[in-house]
């Protein structure tokens, strides 16, 4: 690893630093989820998956729900530090609790997802409301909720255009903005992530207020990359090292294999998003 992502990888907060895995097997990390997803209340049954060791399969009230660990496995594992007991039983929450959310404008938040993850959604009975960014990038509409983001449908807004849906969502997001952390790797990136709703990060990218308040460190072109859904890396496209640099923070982050969103490499030049080819 060049020195420019090893200064990088350093800062980065509460990173493992112990190759040890802290959970060393999936299946029985599950387990302990599982535990914790009985737990709850309106929780009829909870079971295995058995064709796949990172999924449950539950019915609550009477409504069947899969959850998937894998992200949540992975997290655990290269952030020792974190309260694992109180991780796993927000995840609980969030498994059960979904449904029973009444969901408002006030809740209502801009999420980037890729096109596979909107196929996902639709493969297992949900309708997200949704539309086209760029390249295999989407904004999914979201509820913002205590525990969890949860996908809202079309006709969880009757009455709402999706103009009006974006507008509102966006604006949910804009009040995040004070909470931005930096990470500078160097001159030619940053890391950028919302203190206290990680999972917005990479809603900056549609927040012309965003690249206004760092246009002093990026006046010109930017490549900017979102291989996890919880962070956000920022280049300096004029520098020749950038895409270079870019490729490589993707590639590690891939290899770390939680919260993964996209392995390309994307640009804002004259204000406009790009994917690149």
């Amino acid at each position: 690893m060049s020195m420019i992502l090893s200064t990088l990888f350093a800062s980065l907060p509460r990173r493992a630093n112990a190759q040890k895995q802290r959970f060393p097997d999936i299946a029985e990390f599950r387990g302990l989820v599982i535990a914790a997803i009985r737990r709850q209340p309106g929780v009829d049954t909870v079971v295995a998956d058995p064709s796949d060791p990172a999924r449950i399969n539950s019915k609550i009230d009477d409504v069947d729900i899969g959850s998937d660990v894998t992200n949540l496995f992975g997290y655990l594992n290269s952030y020792p530090d974190e309260d694992a007991d109180a991780a796993i039983e927000r995840f609980a929450r969030a498994s059960a609790g979904a449904r029973l959310s009444k969901v408002g404008e006030n809740d209502l938040v801009a999420v980037i997802r890729t096109q596979q993850h909107i196929d996902q959604l639709k493969s297992m009975g949900t309708d997200p409301l949704h539309e086209p960014l760029v390249g295999e990038l989407a904004v999914v509409y979201m509820a913002d909720l205590p525990d969890s983001l949860s996908p809202v449908a079309p006709k969880d807004f009757p009455a709402r255009a999706l103009s009006d849906l974006r507008v509102i969502a966006l604006n949910n997001v804009k009040k995040w903005l004070p909470k931005i952390v930096s990470d500078d790797g160097s001159d030619i990136l940053h890391l950028y992530y919302v203190d206290g709703n990680t999972m917005l990060s990479t809603s900056l990218v549609l927040l012309d207020e965003f690249w206004l308040t760092i246009s002093a460190n990026f006046p010109g072109d930017v490549l900017f990359a979102v291989p996890r859904r919880d962070q956000l890396f920022v280049f300096d496209a004029s520098n020749p090292k950038a895409q270079n640099a870019a490729r490589q923070i993707i590639d590690v982050t891939f290899k770390d294999g939680f919260n993964l969103l996209s392995d390309k490499i994307f640009e804002r030049r004259n204000g406009k998003l790009l994917a690149q080819a």
